[in-house]
């Protein structure tokens, strides 16, 4: 610009003038085709997939890296033992955990946009996984370990695959149509099975597992008669110890990671007084070194298909919800869609490194938060704690017991059995209650696939419940003022004479559009049985009917009709301005004059009584 200003001061008027415009079209061209390229760019693209991209470049390395690292260190020494206790959760050998702990915690950072999210195995998609991996085969055995590394490894594929297909189609809004109790209910359900599955190594006795939870609880009460009270003691001594350690950080406001403190002390314990002689089981050896890379095996797909679309919506509702809340308590959003492609990435990519399906934890994503993280080199360094730990450390875990990692799973899930919320629930809303209590029992009583699935739908039901029974009132005048409100919370409302005013606060659209017309109909019925003076107005508050289609246009165009025909004035009062459009296009005005429709219910109750008088005085002259 500079440049063409001082070339421009050397020419004539003439020139000046030829050289201005050929100056603003190169600058209006130039800032015109910036915008247009821009949304469809590379770079544009680039940047939008990987997120990553925008905060690196920026990273404040004085005054992030040392928090980051000291919060990344803090939560892997964690995940150790996390790790390898969901791996036997998920019925498959400890290592694995600590593969899903390390490699995928690199892919995340690439897609993901929240700054503070833990990834790694968790406790309810492990449980998931286990319903595949701790199933029979049609001859009804037991799998072999490398059959069940085989199913989990592939379900860790197809569930990148579907959440990745998910993303590109941004269908993240989904999430909104699963309620909070239904998803409270579920979870709850999910930690008694969740428990269940590993009171095998506390009671020192294993039964024959069922697909219905409260048979396997059953089988468990019938065969106490095969308690042991070693692995019991053992297992209270490591809850004790954990507890305790909890409380001193509560305290003391400390960050010392229990788990992995209970893992070493049961190790040294164990290896020092010979722990496995007395029924307390061990892990053996515990391979060393890099996972292998290998790809998934198409085999008995059908089998892990129903699991696979259960952990992908559990995998998305868990990662969204904490990073979300993550994400307010830091001051900033998070995409859905965007994680959506972080988590597929993660699972799909983490497949071929034998990482089993992995989600977002909130028990390391609070620790992450508490610890000072400020980005994902945090979770960056908790991978290469875990990375360093299968490449070095693995031989100290020959003589971890089962138990111990029985109590450190024990002592995960026990938040997730929210009991005050249902109780909370019951005093809000029974309806909310009793979704609750239907997700809660069906996952326990028929399974957690099935039971996600009825949660879901009981979630579904309450939306079109709601939709086909929206709420609706009668209105009547408080004493004094011009203001109206429900008859039936303000019993001294005035019921004005010779109408019927009626609210809906819902959008009308085909599913309760007959529901509006019934309501009216059955209204003044009541006020013809009810009231001596003949009824001559009806007025609609559209103050909560935030949206309209055809059929209710249709329907509110009938209702006009048939009132005009019988001579009873029918209007319109707070209509906001996306509905007055879409009754405009729809010809409404052909039944409604523009006069009947007001912007307070008085003024259309005003309006209704001199229209009355008007047409009395016309029929008396």
């Amino acid at each position: 610009n500079t440049i063409i200003q001082k070339g421009i001061s050397n020419l004539s008027k003439s020139e000046t003038d030829i050289s201005m415009k050929f100056k603003n079209n190169i600058l209006k061209n130039h800032f015109t085709t910036k915008k247009k390229k821009l949304p469809f760019s590379f770079i544009w693209t680039l940047y939008r997939i990987f997120p990553i991209l925008s905060w690196a470049p920026q990273y404040r390395w004085r005054n992030y890296l040392k928090d980051d690292i000291i919060a990344g260190i803090t939560v892997g020494v964690m995940l150790i033992a996390q790790g390898m206790a969901y791996a036997k959760l998920a019925g498959l050998s400890p290592e694995y955990g600590l593969y899903s702990s390390g490699l995928p915690l690199f892919i995340y950072p690439l897609f993901g946009t929240s700054r503070h999210l833990g990834v790694g195995p968790v406790a309810l998609v492990s449980l998931l996984v286990s319903q595949v991996t701790l199933s029979t085969n049609n001859a009804g055995h037991e799998y072999s370990l490398s059959e069940k590394t085989s199913f989990a490894l592939l379900i860790a594929f197809c569930v990148g695959i579907v959440q990745i297909f998910m993303a590109f189609l941004q269908i993240g809004f989904i999430i909104n149509f699963i309620s909070h109790p239904v998803i409270a209910g579920f979870t709850t359900a999910a930690a008694f099975v969740i428990i269940l599955s590993q009171l095998q190594h506390i009671l020192g006795y294993s039964v024959q597992k069922s697909h219905y939870p409260f048979l396997t609880l059953f089988s468990y009460i019938s065969n106490l008669h095969k308690f042991k009270w070693q692995p019991f003691l053992f297992s209270l001594i490591n809850i004790s110890f954990m507890q305790m350690i909890k409380k001193i950080n509560n305290k003391f406001k400390l960050e010392i990671p229990g788990p992995i403190f209970c893992v070493f002390m049961s190790i040294i314990f164990t290896q020092i007084f010979k722990l496995n002689r007395f029924g307390i089981s061990i892990q053996n050896k515990i391979p060393k070194g890099f996972p292998r890379i290998r790809g998934p095996i198409f085999n008995e797909f059908s089998k892990v298909a129903p699991t696979v679309l259960t952990i992908s919506f559990i995998n998305f509702i868990e990662t969204v919800a904490i990073a979300s809340k993550i994400g307010e308590k830091h001051g900033y959003k998070i995409v859905p869609d965007q994680e959506l492609l972080g988590s597929g990435m993660t699972n799909l990519l983490g497949s071929f490194v034998c990482a089993f399906p992995i989600a977002g934890s909130f028990s390391r994503t609070a620790v992450l938060s508490q610890a000072g993280a400020k980005t994902q080199v945090a979770g960056i360094t908790t991978g290469i704690v875990i990375i360093l730990t299968y490449l070095f450390l693995t031989p100290l875990f020959t003589y971890l017991p089962n138990v111990s990692l029985a109590s450190i799973i024990l002592i995960s899930v026990i938040n997730l059995i929210d009991y005050k919320e249902a109780f909370h629930l019951l005093e809000i809303r029974f309806l909310d209650f009793l979704a609750f209590t239907i997700s809660l029992l069906s996952t326990f009583m028929i399974g957690v696939e099935w039971g996600m699935v009825i949660a879901i739908s009981v979630s579904l039901v309450i939306v079109l419940w709601f939709s086909v029974k929206p709420p609706m009132c009668v209105l009547g005048r408080i004493r004094g003022t011009v203001v109206y409100k429900d008859i039936n919370w303000y019993s001294t409302c005035i019921k004005t004479p010779g109408g019927v005013l009626i609210r809906m606060d819902a959008p009308l659209f085909f599913v309760n559009a007959s529901v509006l017309r019934k309501k009216i109909r059955q209204k003044e019925e009541e006020y013809v049985k009810l009231n001596p003076v003949p009824i001559f107005y009806i007025i609609l508050d559209c103050r909560g009917m935030s949206d309209i289609d055809s059929t209710g246009l249709q329907v509110l165009s009938e209702l006009a009709e048939k009132h005009n025909k019988q001579g009873i004035f029918f209007g319109f009062a707070n209509v906001n301005e996306r509905v007055r459009k879409i009754m405009n296009a729809g010809g409404i005005d052909k039944w409604v004059e523009i006069e009947r429709f007001f912007t307070r219910i008085h003024d259309g109750v005003e309006s209704a009584i001199k229209w009355k008088f008007l047409h009395i005085a016309s029929y008396l002259t």
